[in-house]
């Protein structure tokens, strides 16, 4: 089945030229985000929800799965992800996967093997000496241990937790990311501009978060998983929220962590040799559009 892909970094519109591509190549496109902040309800300016009018009648999947208290993972994502996928190309329609979530992105077109967790084990592990566990994980997966700093408590824990739950030193389950593939037929697109032209970009994001509400945004959620606390834009909001800091100091915080998760972005994204950039900067916004729905229509 063929899987059309349109990935890249934030700031560079993804969601408004998935839908101008799916527009341009007919009626039956459906779009699947793949944004990992999507999938919470309430958290519209934080992940940059397409409204209504901005989607212009295409069909658009996978925003507002959970709360933002909730856990999800990208092992959910996939489930659920390719479950859609599978159900648009079964009605004829032609499914095109948007975001630029890396893990999200890898969890659905790859084989990837998750390490499991436990939340009865992890506690278990967590109430021991810090000592006594490293030496579980030296004694298990000494590779493992020989990568992690044995003060890190935390890393620690999750490096035995998946010892003990799967057998298996870490090394055996990172194969599955080197290997890659998976059940579809990939033509994937990257969107992307100047590197210049795309943080400017990043600076003009965050100030149309901040003119839509996002400080109210995140004022309105009342709990918090860990996931969503870390998104971009709630974490720089929370001490602005809380009285402990003014806005404009959170402000410049936020444009530097959006403009170093770009830069994560286009690495993560560049090392994938299946990806086929589209540069805006230099083919002119319609340039790109007609180029990508051209990709996609070959």
């Amino acid at each position: 089945m063929k899987l059309l892909c349109l990935v890249g970094p934030t700031a560079a519109g993804k969601t408004r030229m998935g839908v101008e591509v799916a527009l341009a190549l007919g009626d039956n496109v459906e779009i699947v985000s793949c944004d990992s902040m999507g999938v919470y309800r309430g958290l519209d300016i934080v992940a940059d929800k397409p409204s209504a009018d901005e989607r212009r009648g295409v069909p658009h999947h996978l925003f507002d799965l959970v709360d933002p208290s909730e856990t999800f993972t990208a092992v959910e994502y996939k489930q659920i992800a390719r479950a859609t996928i599978d159900e648009i190309g079964a009605r004829g329609g032609v499914p095109l996967l948007v975001g630029g979530s890396g893990l999200y992105f890898r969890a659905v077109v790859d084989e990837l093997e998750f390490a499991p967790t436990d939340a009865e084990l992890r506690a278990e592990l967590e109430a021991l000496d810090a000592g006594v566990l490293f030496a579980r994980l030296e004694s298990g997966d000494p590779e493992r241990a020989a990568e992690i700093d044995p003060r890190n408590k935390r890393r620690v824990v999750r490096a035995v937790e998946v010892l003990e739950l799967t057998g298996r030193p870490a090394g055996e389950l990172r194969t599955s990311w080197e290997r890659g593939g998976g059940p579809y037929d990939l033509a994937v697109a990257g969107l992307t501009w100047e590197r210049k032209e795309l943080l400017v970009r990043a600076e003009q994001r965050v100030q149309r978060e901040l003119d839509a509400g996002l400080v109210d945004e995140v004022r309105r959620i009342v709990r918090l998983s860990r996931t969503a606390e870390q998104a971009l834009g709630v974490k720089e909001m929370l001490p602005v929220i809380a009285g402990d800091e003014p806005l404009e100091p959170a402000q410049a915080r936020l444009v530097k962590n959006t403009k170093n998760f770009i830069r994560r972005q286009l690495s993560w994204f560049g090392a994938d040799d299946r990806v086929e950039w589209f540069n805006a900067s230099e083919l002119g916004w319609d340039g790109a559009r007609d180029a990508i729905a051209a990709k996609f229509s070959s």
